[in-house]
């Protein structure tokens, strides 16, 4: 979990933010499962599917890093300007690349919680402002063009997940959760109008974040609980004190780690029911739980490769869709990484709705 600029971390969060997501584990192959691997690294049912692959570089030389893919040729993301001066959020297509944002270096900007919805993209800019403090706003820009348009600076002490339900769009309004000023257990649930104006702010008790609409799931460690923010449902979802549980309305996530170092992840339907081991020592990727109702993606270790795993709950399957990978981020049903060390040299996609 990440608040805006200065970061902070509640409970859930450390757990959230840290060994689940990259950590290094102790190894113990004797009981992995050797998962079959796609002849094109593409995935469970399409064999022909390839990902789609853009230079780390970009042509002024600035090393590229995407932050959200909208198709396998259509990224935003962020680079420094030619001069070094400036953090540049830019939409890069085969085509073009198109600044968004440009911001002085020496303000440390950073851009967060980035979705699409209908054609346009939004997100939060998170920069120190010359007064000193961290001001989050959130903007607003159509893919096709035009210049990005501000939506508010009223965005209360925004928290962040790295989550694809960061900044959630539903029913006109764009939504997003923010700690209270006394950092109590309660959840704002503040909200705007795609076009701007003034914010709208509910407080709920406990510490929650958006899933998939109109779901919000809680954050604090131990047994999970989902919330329907439209009719005010409860779910809670039992855990052992000894697992970190993740959740979205459809499945869970549960992990435990051994004395050892070992990661242990099993998946469940939100109800309790259907739970499974994954085999083998992995790391999820992200807190998206499910993703497409279909896929959970991890990371192995393999013959000193680091392999970008799908593990498919219709089936049961696990299947390598990638080797030799670095940095892996997924949302919104695409998953990516790049490759080159130490330093990227290019970024691999792949569609995961083709697969679904």
């Amino acid at each position: 979990m990440r608040r805006a600029q200065p970061l902070i971390a509640l409970a859930a969060a450390l757990v959230v933010g840290g060994w689940l997501l990259f950590s290094p584990t102790s190894r113990d192959t004797s009981q992995d499962a050797q998962p079959s691997v796609a002849p094109s690294g593409a995935g469970t049912v399409t064999a022909t599917l390839e990902p789609g692959v853009m230079p780390a570089k970009l042509a002024d030389g600035a090393i590229y890093t995407p932050l959200l893919y909208l198709d396998t040729g259509t990224s935003v993301g962020t680079a420094l300007s030619a001069d070094g001066k400036a953090e540049r959020l830019l939409l890069r297509e085969a085509a073009a690349v198109r600044e968004l944002r440009s911001v002085p270096k020496d303000r440390f900007p950073q851009w967060l919680g980035l979705t699409a919805a209908d054609g346009v993209l939004y997100w939060a800019e998170s920069s120190a402002t010359a007064a000193g403090p961290y001001e989050t706003r959130l903007w607003r820009a159509a893919v096709a063009g035009g210049a990005p348009v501000a939506l508010t600076a009223d965005t209360g002490g925004i928290v962040f997940f790295d989550s694809q339900y960061d900044l959630v769009v539903a029913d006109e309004r764009l939504h997003w959760v923010a700690a209270t000023p006394d950092d109590a257990p309660k959840t704002e649930v503040r909200s705007v109008a795609l076009t701007g104006g003034a914010v709208s702010t509910e407080v709920i008790d406990g510490r929650y974040r958006w899933s998939s609409w109109p779901w919000l799931v809680s954050v604090d460690p131990g047994a999970a609980t989902l919330l329907n923010h439209a009719d005010g449902q409860r779910r809670p979802v039992p855990a052992s004190a000894a697992e970190t549980m993740l959740c979205t309305p459809e499945w869970c996530r549960a992990i435990q780690e051994t004395a050892s170092g070992r990661n242990l992840v099993d998946v469940m339907r939100a109800d309790g029911t259907g739970r499974r081991r994954v085999a083998g020592d992995l790391n999820a990727i992200g807190v998206d739980v499910g993703l497409l109702d279909r896929f959970e993606l991890l990371t192995g270790v393999a013959d000193e490769s680091l392999r970008l795993l799908a593990y498919d709950l219709t089936t049961g399957r696990t299947v390598a869709l990638a080797k030799d990978v670095g940095v892996v981020t997924t949302k919104a049903g695409l998953v990516w990484w790049s490759t080159g060390n130490p330093d990227p040299t290019g970024w691999h996609v792949l569609d995961l709705r083709r697969l679904a």
